[in-house]
């Protein structure tokens, strides 16, 4: 459990008839939702659909091709980078991070929250260090991160975010590299992020992930097809077999049966 406290200063996000992709390439056109503090998004579709350029963008990493993406008041775009970093938290499914251990790349989430030209003191390492034993890595510290497996490498990303202290959290198939230990750790890590107040906004390619983590009143599910159709709504509405099936072109009988047991309130 975290033994520090992040600032609870949520704001909430909007997305407003966005159209995303790149200039010479549409991707995903008519995203339209409001993400509460403290709910959770799921967001689920193939490969190439466009998941990671919709976290892209609303990061304000892409700029929207029209429509507009909303921080509070403000569209991300017009944010500073230092200012969105202390709102906004994101673990992408790779990274090019090398030559430093991994103490010190999860201290590098402390930037945003320091004074200009500050170095990270004390306090800062506890919470990194705290982010850390929170996924079962405080004793990789001292390692380079190079050394890492795959699954080791996306936890230390994971606790970087964490330690950011951002309230929004955006996860880019955050269990993908992870063994079936590991993710239920991670999926349990969110579910009390969840509850603590934190908005969890994360793809996967796992349903009984959005049913886990996306059942309560606020929460939802986005899901985009192979060709950009985007639905919104809730978990139990959207993934029914037959939908499944649709959207990942897969017989319906040939889905596994997935268990709403699990979901958290």
């Amino acid at each position: 459990m975290s033994t520090h406290t992040p600032p609870n200063d949520t704001p909430r996000l909007t997305v407003s008839q966005l159209t995303i992709g790149y200039p010479r390439r549409t991707l995903v056109s008519n995203i339209s939702l409001t993400v509460a503090p403290g709910s959770a998004l799921a967001i689920l579709g193939p490969n190439g659909s466009g998941k990671t350029t919709l976290f892209r963008t609303l990061l304000g990493l892409l700029p929207p091709k029209s429509g507009r993406v909303k921080l509070g008041d403000l569209d991300t775009g017009a944010w500073s980078n230092r200012d969105l970093a202390r709102h906004m938290g994101y673990v992408p499914q790779a990274t090019n991070i090398f030559n430093f251990n991994v103490i010190e790349i999860v201290e590098m989430a402390r930037a945003s929250r320091l004074p200009w030209h500050a170095l990270p003191g004390k306090r800062d390492r506890d919470i990194a260090m705290d982010a850390l034993q929170q996924l079962n890595m405080a004793a990789f510290a001292d390692r380079e991160f190079a050394e890492l497996s795959g699954g080791e490498r996306q936890l230390v990303l994971v606790a970087r975010a964490l330690a950011s202290e951002a309230r929004i959290l955006l996860l880019d198939e955050p269990t993908a590299s992870l063994d079936f230990g590991n993710r239920l750790m991670m999926m349990n890590t969110l579910s009390r992020l969840k509850q603590s107040g934190v908005t969890i906004i994360f793809s996967s390619h796992d349903p009984q992930h959005a049913f886990q983590l996306c059942s309560g009143p606020d929460d939802q599910t986005l899901t985009i097809n192979k060709i950009g159709d985007v639905a919104v709504g809730t978990t139990a509405a959207l993934l029914t077999p037959s939908a499944l099936a649709a959207l990942y072109q897969v017989p319906e009988q040939t889905l596994p049966i997935f268990s709403h047991s699990s979901r958290q309130a």
